[in-house]
């Protein structure tokens, strides 16, 4: 009875040894830093929003209904990704950060696709690391279009996303966390990025679109994590979907994170110099609580841009630069605020003056957008709209005024930043 109860725990033992020896060395490899360099490339993108062709090859009205939403070249979606990773391919940078809206609204085949299309800079040795953004999991809204009707197509939830992104962020992840898909990355000697799931669905409490925010577990882990890169005198870096700072007082409801205050006085008691953002489809780039908030516009969005950053010891440099694909980016743009503004102007009855005042508003707001509305207010008042603002039709259309004053009082230069910290 004694032997074999000797014999059974020795087997089991040398078993347990074995796989602790393994685990070891499989975390050890984590913890390894993902370059040398101490002088880093990081590429950046937000809100590629990718939808399968195959789901609307058929429909002949989808172009229609994009045309009448918010500016992104949804069609184009793969000429612009492919343009995206060939400029990439040329940057050469140590990592690609891309901060959610990964998909068009959480289809399984647009997450698969653009995870393939992505593996092939892995292929050529760049790294890329993504997180889910309000679109990407659990969504409801999944659909295809058809000849005459939606179609039913399958959407993720928080496991699948994983799996299916598990080379592109997850593979390099120092840490992660368990209730939520937050992890984060060894960058070099000095940076350690965590890549904040802000977004709602079943793992962190809702299957719903209820706004960006951190569970109390996630806020747990995070600072558990920033104050061990304190005590490692590490520099820590943030990217999530969610807006840190509020970007825009006109708009902001549902964009910025849910107790963003108090997040970012977490952020800067643990000295976070910046944090990537997107979400809001805006270049633009606010301070709260000393800290730079850095929202990436959506990559389908003109001027079709995404940021390119270097790390430094003591700092960082970072500016935008711009895709160019068959299709002009600022006139489909132009177009669709065209679209969006129409309806609202008809109460100017004279057409030229009604054209000319919307021209001016379309202008400002792809200017915007685009982050340098700051280069353009001269050439916005010079229009021939503009004067009518500040007559009696500016009366008829004072929401449209504000928001042309909202837009034309960000003097900042949204497409750059540099910091010395």
């Amino acid at each position: 009875m004694n032997s074999g109860y000797s014999f059974f725990s020795f087997h089991e033992m040398k078993k347990i040894v074995y796989l602790l020896v393994f685990a070891l060395l499989i975390t050890a490899c984590h913890f390894e830093p993902l370059n040398n360099k101490s002088e880093l490339k990081i590429v950046v993108a937000s809100d590629i929003h990718y939808f399968l062709k195959e789901y609307y090859k058929d429909c002949d009205w989808f172009e229609e209904s994009v045309l009448q939403g918010d500016g992104k070249m949804v069609t184009y979606c793969d000429e612009i990704v492919d343009a995206f990773i060939k400029d990439v391919e040329k940057i050469n940078p140590d990592l690609v950060i891309l901060t959610g809206d990964l998909s068009f609204y959480g289809e399984k085949g647009s997450h698969e696709a653009l995870a393939k299309k992505l593996l092939t800079l892995k292929d050529k040795g760049i790294h890329v690391a993504v997180i889910p953004g309000n679109h990407d999991i659990d969504s409801i809204y999944a659909k295809g279009y058809g000849k005459d009707d939606f179609i039913k197509v399958d959407n993720v939830n928080a496991e699948m996303f994983k799996s299916i992104y598990k080379d592109l962020g997850y593979d390099i992840s120092y840490h992660q966390h368990r209730d939520s898909l937050s992890y984060s990355i060894q960058l070099n000697h000095k940076y350690t990025l965590f890549m904040m799931d802000s977004t709602a669905h079943q793992l962190t409490g809702s299957n719903l679109d209820i706004g960006g925010y951190f569970t109390e577990s996630t806020m747990e882990w995070l600072e558990d994590e920033l104050k061990s890169v304190k005590d490692n005198d590490r520099i820590p870096i943030v990217a999530m979907h969610h807006n840190l700072a509020i970007h825009n007082n006109l708009i902001n409801q549902g964009y910025t994170i849910k107790d963003y205050q108090t997040i970012a006085k977490l952020f800067q008691n643990y000295q976070v110099p910046f944090v990537l953002t997107g979400h809001i489809h805006c270049q633009n780039i606010r301070e709260v609580n000393g800290i730079y908030d850095i929202a990436s516009s959506s990559l389908l969005d003109a001027p079709l841009q995404y940021g390119v950053m270097t790390l430094k010891d003591n700092g960082m440099e970072y500016h935008t630069q711009s895709l160019k694909i068959s299709q002009d980016a600022n006139e489909y743009f132009d177009l669709v605020s065209s679209n969006k503004f129409a309806e609202a102007f008809e109460v100017i009855k004279d057409k030229k003056i009604r054209e000319e005042m919307k021209e001016v508003v379309v202008k400002a707001n792809r200017y915007y957008f685009a982050g340098n509305i700051f280069l353009h207010i001269d050439e916005l008042k010079n229009m021939k709209g503009y004067a009518y603002f500040y007559k009696e039709e500016g009366e008829k259309l004072s929401f449209y005024k504000g928001y042309l004053e909202n837009l034309m009082s960000d003097t900042n230069n949204n497409q750059s930043l540099n910091l010395i910290y």
